[in-house]
């Protein structure tokens, strides 16, 4: 579910069911008290089965009660003819309201990076060039983080001692939500396909481990293909691995998400 949809369709819901239970006679109070915990306990629901983080979490159950409590001021502490509320409260749910919307920018953007469009207005230089703005994940550290560099140098080395050429098609043009074919061209210095190799590709989020391996098959035009999507929005870490007999060559990049 999309983050903004979630938070601000989840205040909408507040205000529509808020109104709905002050149509039904519902005391004031207890229209605020419903209108805060249908859409908190229903979004807690939704989190049970599609996990969104803690932090994710935090910030639904607490705008929806903050938007009630809004309303209950807004039509008195009691029933009856409607009185002016006091400028601190006022001033103390607004500035619940303004925190709100800021986390769940920051976590937006966490999430899936900064749009493209302010992008070009806040990075200077990017013009007709890729960037990612997501959340990398955690980076791992120690001995083997370290080595990175001498891995890639050493597959490399692989695949020129093997005289082979890989082609990777597809990864770019994935999306969240929608499966997308990807194809990995294995060819000699002829240019002809290499066969007999077993091909896989894996997904894991930036300093974690792998989390979801697909493995390619051989197609008719010699290419190895599989159909892949994506678990989630946010950066990704493909990891590709190429095995033939005694020789196995893992190569990784990371996925930009927007």
């Amino acid at each position: 579910m999309n983050l903004f949809v979630s938070i601000f369709g989840g205040m909408l819901l507040t205000v529509i069911v808020f109104g709905v239970m002050r149509v039904v006679k519902l005391s004031n109070f207890w229209a605020a008290v419903v209108a805060a915990g249908l859409p908190s306990f229903a979004y807690m629901a939704y989190s049970a089965a599609n996990w969104p983080g803690l932090d994710v979490l935090t910030m639904h159950v607490v705008a929806y009660p903050t938007v009630a409590l809004l309303l209950f001021q807004i039509g008195g502490a009691k029933d009856g003819p409607y009185e002016k509320v006091h400028w601190a409260p006022k001033l103390i749910i607004g500035f619940f309201v303004i925190i709100t919307m800021i986390l769940g920018g920051f976590v937006y953007i966490a999430g899936k990076g900064v749009p493209p469009s302010v992008a070009q207005w806040l990075l200077p230089n990017i013009a007709g060039k890729t960037v990612h703005t997501g959340f990398a994940g955690v980076v791992a550290h120690g001995g083997e983080a370290s080595k990175s560099i001498a891995h890639h140098r050493n597959m490399e080395s692989k695949l020129d001692k093997l005289g082979w050429r890989v082609e990777v098609i597809g990864l770019d043009a994935l999306r969240t939500g929608y499966p997308g074919d990807v194809r990995v061209v294995v060819s000699n210095r002829q240019g002809q396909s290499v066969s007999a190799v077993q091909v896989s590709i894996g997904l894991g989020r930036p300093g974690q481990p792998v989390q979801s391996r697909f493995p390619l098959l051989p197609a008719n035009d010699g290419s190895y293909q599989t159909r892949i999507l994506l678990p989630a929005s946010g950066e990704w870490l493909t990891v590709l691995t190429l095995e033939s007999g005694s020789e196995r060559i893992v190569f990784d990049r990371v996925l930009g998400r927007e």
